[in-house]
């Protein structure tokens, strides 16, 4: 009989197997690592021989494969050649690393992380830098009872088989986890139970999410990377608030512990393991917008380009959500000739007005579409146990079933890589690579995999080929990916799925976002005014302040985003803050190529910014842009929120009042006012908006500079023509600047801030400039009406 459940929930057509649970009366143990025995020294580790309580054996490798890098591999004794792992082997990298071996007990030395194994009882603990243990192995026995409370290091066994292998640490008072993918949950992770399995969502307020990552950055100054492909779970206190367990369904169990102690350093460190972000191009980082989750036409399409330009809104990319496809069909990724009659001239009418072209796709194929039947025919989906193609209601009832293409055919990846080349061909300039998260747990793939072992891996062979065909006929691998896996930072985007139009939804979204920043994934975006149902004005006008704020920015939904749909205001703050964002472009494209070397996101939490400061650690609804900017969305009508200022002057970024922190301040925002704060002493390059972005360095940049009593400021342009440093000094009246590097023009803008002098003089690389009563086209500097200095630099 069906049960009506108590909690209202949504089922997924891919949902996951559960994994098995002890029930009453069930008194088998997990079998767990009591004793190890050297086997073998290999390069930077050993090789040890593990028995488990009950008498089984397991080979356990420990070795530092990188600078602050140590990875632990427990597997049996013959290793499973199936096993998938995403750590790429170039980031190995030599390190000198000293191993001393006793009778009860193995070191690992380095400088930058070290290990501690004692052999009998089996026990690690790892040292950072200072020697001091960061992180330590839990002995099982935390229950006050003295029985097993945790699943220490080893496996559980069901059926005869080794279900999952497993490890628990300690969980000190005082530490808290943040990452695992787009989570939507709060943002610090501890006491929440956390499954590596991409879905659809549905939404942005429970624990499933389109991207899950099996990595977390501890606020004790390590993270864990899992290196699995899994259902990977992540008991981070919840069945025990003093443990954190990492239970993983797979052949071993192979983790990375990555030494920090900074957690930027974590970061990027764990970039360099799996991948680092691709940078986007330039236009990418304009505006998005969206036809739409509605019936479209070529008429329309053509109508809001020349409206957008009309209405003076700055916009790079015209996105064409599902419908320039046939409905019942998708996604057949041909053009519905019926509504778009000659799709050549209208991308060359588009691009001709100075916009990109976006095209959803994804990699299921409606049962409806002569390309289903040609996919069946030649084996190119997913199959089910019996051989048969696997059709599948991903769309719930929305859309007719479909197929999964199987990506692990060559053939079938050829194929679906061939319907996409004409459509970059006629000048499409990117590809929304929706869904990926839809390959059932039952399925069976070319290669043999199952559905359970494909499921997560599938969205990166998804991407992968998208971004690589895109790559060969544009010279950009840019995708716009909804799911994604560890080491998807290299395709570059992904948005945060379908939240509801809500305030509610707005702040879980940012959640969500600032969990994917911890994880390395830079260029993330979502859709702004949320996507389930119409916002109201002052909703789209909140969301567009925080997505403009955002790494990547686009407008969608189910209903038109197009702004002057909400009112004559909604439009004039919209535009405003897109012309904003234009005028940051040189700030934002900055952090953009440093993410790309680096991992480090441009939403960054609280806690990566501040990692010393204790407050810092649970704020999840605000988040620095950068290093310099502090952005706090309002996320209820009543435009009233808590910020919160770390220890430093900070100056308001409308009116200029210096403020200093630590403190929080109670806001009350009007409609057309973003929260916006500058650290005190900061320089924040800035240009002209225009309507859309031109290849090329930007043609000029100003430097707005924040410079308290006595401050010094510097900043790191980073452009298409390389780099440029800019360095500003006030002292008592004279303002010095240095400049070096690839430009050799620049201007300067100093605020005047309360408490500091007139300027009286200016010195540019050591040389004094004249003051003059207005700017010119020289070398000169000169003191506007509202007391600012600017300056124009010739080098």
């Amino acid at each position: 009989m069906l049960k009506t459940p108590l909690v209202p929930y949504v089922a997924f057509a891919a949902h996951p197997p559960e994994l098995p649970l002890r029930g009453p009366g069930d008194d088998g143990l997990p079998s767990y690592v009591v004793r190890a025995a050297l086997v073998a020294e290999i390069g930077q580790g050993v090789v040890l021989s593990g028995t488990t309580q009950d008498g089984a054996t397991v080979r356990v490798t420990l070795e530092i494969v990188a600078p602050g890098i140590l990875r632990v591999l427990v597997q049996a004794e013959e290793a499973d050649a199936r096993r998938v792992t995403l750590a790429r082997p170039e980031a190995r990298q030599a390190v000198d690393v000293k191993v001393q071996a006793g009778e009860d007990c193995i070191n690992l030395l380095s400088d930058q992380v070290s290990l501690e194994a004692r052999l009998e009882p089996f026990h690690l603990a790892f040292r950072g830098p200072d020697g001091c243990i960061f992180l330590e192995q839990d002995n099982g026995t935390t229950l006050v009872t003295d029985v097993l409370g945790v699943l220490p290091c080893g496996f559980s066994i069901v059926d005869g088989q080794r279900a999952a292998y497993h490890d628990t640490f300690v969980c000190e008072p005082d530490e808290h986890f943040y990452g695992f993918g787009e989570k939507f949950t709060d943002f610090d992770k501890r006491g929440q139970r956390i499954e590596m399995w991409n879905c659809d969502a549905y939404g942005v307020h429970n624990e499933r999410a389109y991207k899950n990552v099996p990595f977390f950055v501890s606020s004790r100054g390590y993270g864990v990377f899992v290196d699995s492909v899994r259902r990977v779970n992540f008991d981070m206190g919840q069945n025990n608030s003093a443990a954190f367990s990492l239970i993983v369904p797979d052949s071993a169990l192979d983790y990375y512990v990555i030494a920090g102690p900074e957690p930027k350093t974590v970061i990027a460190r764990y970039a360099g393991l799996v991948s680092r972000p691709v940078t986007p191009p330039k236009w990418a980082f304009g505006l998005w917008m969206s036809s739409g989750f509605k019936d479209d036409s070529a008429r329309e399409v053509l109508a809001r380009a020349q409206e957008l330009r009309a209405h003076g809104v700055p916009c790079d990319v015209l996105h064409l959500d599902c419908y320039w496809q046939k409905f019942g069909r998708w996604s057949e990724n041909l053009w519905d000739k019926d509504m778009f009659p000659d799709p050549e001239e209208l991308i060359r009418q588009v691009h001709a007005l100075g916009f990109k072209v976006c095209l959803w796709i994804n990699s299921y194929i409606g049962v409806e579409s002569e390309r289903f039947s040609e996919g069946k025919e030649k084996g190119y989906f997913l199959k089910t146990a019996t051989g048969e193609t696997y059709v599948a209601p991903l769309w719930n009832t929305y859309h007719p079933p479909v197929a999964v293409v199987d990506f692990t055919n060559p053939e079938a990846a050829a194929w679906y890589r061939e319907t996409l080349r004409p459509l970059l061909r006629m000048g499409a300039d990117v590809f929304k690579t929706d869904f990926g998260e839809g390959v059932p747990a039952d399925a069976v793939a070319f290669n043999g995999m199952t559905g359970d072992e494909l499921h997560n891996l599938y969205t990166l062979l998804y991407n992968d080929l998208v971004a690589g065909l895109t790559a060969e006929e544009t010279g950009s691998q840019l995708v716009w990916g909804r799911s994604t896996y560890a080491g998807g930072q290299r395709h570059a985007a992904q948005w945060g799925g379908d939240p509801n139009c809500s305030y509610p939804a707005l702040a879980s979204t940012l959640r969500g976002g600032l969990s994917m920043g911890m994880c390395g994934h830079a260029f993330w975006s979502h859709d702004i005014g949320g996507f389930h149902r119409q916002p109201t004005p002052d909703l789209f006008v909140r969301w567009a302040q925080f997505g403009l704020f955002s790494p990547l920015s686009r407008a969608h939904g189910m209903t038109t985003r197009l702004p002057w749909e909400y009112g004559e205001q909604a439009l004039q703050i919209f535009r405003d803050y897109v012309r904003l964002r234009y005028q940051l472009l040189p700030y934002i494209y900055s952090y953009a190529t440093l993410a790309a070397e680096t991992g480090l996101p441009l939403l960054r939490p609280m806690v990566l910014q501040f990692p010393d400061d204790p407050l810092a650690r649970a704020i999840d609804l605000q988040y620095m842009f950068g290093d310099e900017l502090l952005v706090a969305p309002v996320y209820n009508a009543a435009g009233k929120r808590p910020v919160y200022l770390p220890a430093g002057a900070w100056v308001d970024y409308w009116t200029h009042e210096v403020m200093h922190g630590p403190q929080a301040v109670a806001v009350t925002a009007p409609l057309d006012v973003l929260p916006l704060y500058v650290r005190g002493d900061s320089l924040i390059p800035t240009t002209e908006p225009v309507e859309h972005i031109v290849d090329g360095p930007f043609p000029s940049v100003t430097f707005d500079a924040y410079l308290l009593p006595g401050g010094q400021a510097s900043f790191e342009l980073r452009d298409t023509d390389g780099a440029t440093e800019v360095q500003a000094t006030l002292d008592g009246g004279r303002l010095d600047v240095q400049v070096s590097g690839a430009r050799n023009r620049l201007g300067l803008r100093l605020f005047r801030l309360a408490g500091t002098p007139e300027i009286t003089e200016v010195r540019a690389n050591g040389r004094a400039l004249p003051r003059v009563a207005r700017p010119e086209q020289g070398a000169d500097w000169t003191v506007l009406a509202d007391g600012s200095t600017v300056v124009n630099l010739i080098l």
